[in-house]
């Protein structure tokens, strides 16, 4: 069967080396940590390896990312030099995935001017000396992700990580796994609601992160459009278990010690793990 892994966020309920045996206990053989300066790498690598997991991807910085589209503003240097970091790091304990954002902001305006790729030009050329893909997320902001994903598109070690939540809860014209499945390097699988103010406004109640089949993606379908496109070894999951969603009737995990989330999100990632399998082609 497939394997599961977990995205693992900086805020964890309990230490870091207890959580991760707590995810391999629960049937998780790998990890995709965010990227932080102080990620401390090297400790979490040895404990993984410990656990006879491994480390997928690493999730690059998402602060700075709308400035990576304009070479003049100071902070894109900032950007892209935290994302070359973050390349080096996956270089050094051969992790073989970067997870990009192209674009951070519900709200924009995408330009009619030639947009300008040099910053991720140089970013893009830095992985491929280094050995290590990019998978970009869809996420709000699709035009930018169309952009850069037809940009290199022929390129082996650029492609798309789908975000099954964020595909169901911002607003977008483009069926991504139609249009960039065949680009597909992971998966970030979570569930929601879509997309919930009547005047159609995403906000922070719409991308929930909870687990699968607690909200009302249909995941059936959902595994047989993924069963049609590049074989994944790993299925991801991006869930919390702390939304940031300010009401109450979305903080369904709240009561759980980390160790009952956690086998709770191993049920349920077996139980898409085990549809992903059976589940014929759609």
């Amino acid at each position: 069967m497939v394997k599961i892994g977990f995205s693992l966020e900086s805020q964890l309920p309990c230490p870091q080396a207890q959580f991760i045996t707590l995810l391999h206990d629960a049937g998780f053989s790998a990890i995709s940590p965010v990227w932080a300066d102080d990620l401390q790498l090297e400790a979490l690598a040895d404990t993984v390896a410990k656990c006879n997991m491994t480390i997928q991807s690493l999730h690059a910085p998402r602060r700075g990312i709308p400035q990576l589209w304009d070479s003049k503003d100071p902070l894109s240097d900032e950007t892209a030099n935290s994302i070359t970091d973050c390349i080096d790091a996956c270089a050094e304990f051969d992790i073989p995935i970067v997870v990009m954002h192209g674009w951070q902001g519900q709200q924009y305006v995408f330009p009619d001017t030639p947009l300008d790729f040099s910053v991720f030009d140089r970013i893009v050329d830095y992985a491929e000396k280094k050995q290590v893909a990019i998978a970009f997320e869809n996420l709000e902001g699709e035009e930018y992700l169309q952009a850069l994903l037809e940009r290199y598109w022929d390129q082996t070690h650029i492609g798309f990580c789908w975000d099954s939540g964020h595909d169901q809860c911002y607003p977008h014209k483009i069926d991504f796994l139609e249009s960039f499945g065949t680009k597909l390097m992971m998966t970030h699988i979570n569930d929601n609601f879509g997309l919930r103010d009547p005047g159609g406004i995403p906000g922070k109640k719409d991308d929930l992160h909870f687990l699968p089949f607690d909200g009302n993606i249909h995941w059936e379908s959902a595994m047989g459009r993924l069963k049609s496109l590049p074989k994944q070894d790993i299925l991801n999951f991006e869930i919390k278990k702390q939304t940031t969603s300010p009401s109450p009737e979305d903080l369904i995990y709240k009561d759980l010690s980390a160790e009952e989330f956690i086998h709770l999100a191993g049920q349920r990632a077996k139980e898409i793990a085990k549809l992903y399998e059976n589940t014929k082609q759609a």
